[in-house]
C-alpha cells in the first residue's frame, strides 16, 4: 500500500499551530510531521522564538511592522544610532517559507530583543545545523545574557555572534569589536571567544576582549585566561593583559593592566602624569566623541586626575580648568584651545 504523501510544512503553519489557530486537519498534519526527530528539533527552535516573543511587554503588531518595513525598503540608507541587527544568509528554501508579514514580525522581535535570529546551514544540504544569534552595536553599548547565563557588555561599534544553545562539549562565541565577559563557571564546558586570528579560552572568569583592525587585546580582572594564536599562547591572571598584532604575528604580555581600557564597563578613568595627547585619545575611545587639540603642542601637557561615571562635558571641564584651556564646540567636535599647561 502506497504511503500517503506528506504536505509541506512551513513556518506560517507552525506559527498558526503555536497560536492555536490551526484547523484540526492542520493540527494532525503538524503532529505527524513532528514524529521525525529532525523536525522536532526545528519545531523546538521556532517554539523558543515564539515563547521569547510572548515575554515582551509590548505585543508585536505585524501589520504595523510590515508598513514600517515596506517604508524602510523604499527609503535611502541613512546612519543609525542604536544597536543594529543583520540576518546572515539562509538557504533559499527556508526564505520561501516566510511571507513578508512574518519577516516583519521577526524583524520587530529582533529590534525589541537587540539580537538577530538566523539559521546556519550545513554546506551542500540546506538543512539547519544550529540557530545563531548576532548582536551589533553602533553608538551605544548593549548588555547581553548568553544561553549559559554568562553576561556580556558589548561596547560601541561591535558585534557578537553566539549560538542559541551551546554545544555539548564547549561554549564558543565570535567577537568583532570589544566586549567585557563575565563567564558562568562550568569546568566541563570551556568558554571560548574567537577574535580574528586569536582565541581566548576560559572556564569561568571575567575579562575584556578588544578586536579592532589587526590587533586583539585581552585584559583579565578575575580568574585565568588562555590567550592563543595558531603559533603562540600565554596564560593571563588578574591585573594582566596581552596584545596580539597580526601584521607582526606577535603575542605580548603587558603588566599591569591599564584600568582605563575597561572604563566603558567600570565607568572609572585614572590618569597619572598622563600626556594630554594620550588622555584625549582615551576619552575618544571611551566616550565615542571627537575631541581635538587646537595646537599640537598642547599634547605635551600632563595631568593627574580621576573620574567615575562622569559625562564627557564634565570631564573636559576638569581638564580645561586644570590646564587653563577652553573647550570650543564645532558641531559634534570638541576642541581644546589655549596656551595650556596651567600657565
Amino acid at each position: 500500500m502506497a504511503t500517503e504523501p506528506q504536505l509541506p510544512i512551513d513556518d506560517v503553519l507552525l506559527v498558526r499551530f503555536l497560536a492555536r489557530e490551526a484547523s484540526p486537519a492542520e493540527v494532525e498534519q503538524v503532529r505527524r510531521w513532528l514524529t521525525d526527530p529532525v523536525n522536532q528539533r526545528e519545531f523546538d527552535k521556532l517554539s523558543r522564538v515564539w515563547t521569547l516573543a510572548g515575554t515582551l511587554q509590548k505585543p508585536i503588531d505585524t501589520d504595523a511592522a510590515w508598513q514600517r518595513v515596506r517604508t524602510q525598503m523604499h527609503r535611502p540608507a541613512s546612519p543609525v544610532t542604536g544597536p543594529v541587527v543583520r540576518p546572515m544568509p539562509v538557504a533559499d528554501k527556508r526564505i520561501n517559507w516566510f511571507t513578508y508579514k512574518q519577516i516583519a514580525a521577526v524583524l520587530v522581535l529582533a529590534v525589541l530583543t537587540g539580537v538577530t535570529i538566523w539559521q546556519w546551514t550545513r554546506p551542500g544540504t540546506g538543512q539547519p545545523a544550529v540557530a545563531l544569534l548576532s548582536a551589533t552595536t553602533t553608538t551605544t553599548t548593549q548588555r547581553l545574557i548568553l544561553p549559559d547565563g554568562s553576561r556580556v557588555l558589548l561596547n560601541r561599534n561591535s558585534r557578537l555572534t553566539y549560538p542559541a544553545r551551546f554545544a555539548d562539549s564547549s561554549r564558543t562565541v565570535v567577537l568583532r569589536g570589544e566586549a567585557f565577559f563575565e563567564v558562568a563557571h562550568d569546568a566541563a564546558h570551556p568558554f571560548s571567544v574567537r577574535a580574528g586570528a586569536a582565541s581566548v579560552r576560559v572556564l569561568g572568569t571575567s575579562f575584556n576582549v578588544r578586536a579592532r583592525g589587526d590587533s586583539v587585546r585581552v585584559a583579565v580582572t578575575t580568574g585565568r585566561v588562555q590567550f592563543s594564536t595558531s603559533r603562540q599562547a600565554v596564560v593571563l591572571i588578574p591585573n594582566q593583559q596581552a596584545t596580539y598584532l597580526a601584521r607582526m604575528d606577535t603575542l605580548r604580555r603587558i603588566v599591569p593592566l591599564n584600568i582605563n581600557q575597561l572604563a566603558y564597563q567600570t565607568g572609572r578613568l585614572s590618569f597619572v602624569n598622563t600626556p594630554l595627547t594620550e588622555l584625549v585619545q582615551t576619552l575618544r575611545e571611551v566616550y565615542g566623541t571627537d575631541i581635538r587639540l587646537a595646537n599640537p603642542a598642547l599634547g605635551k601637557c600632563r595631568l593627574t586626575t580621576e573620574f567615575h561615571n562622569e559625562p564627557i562635558d564634565a570631564v573636559l571641564g576638569v581638564v580645561s580648568e586644570s590646564l587653563t584651556l577652553t573647550v570650543r564646540r564645532e558641531g559634534s567636535v570638541r576642541v581644546l584651545t589655549g596656551t595650556g599647561c596651567g600657565f
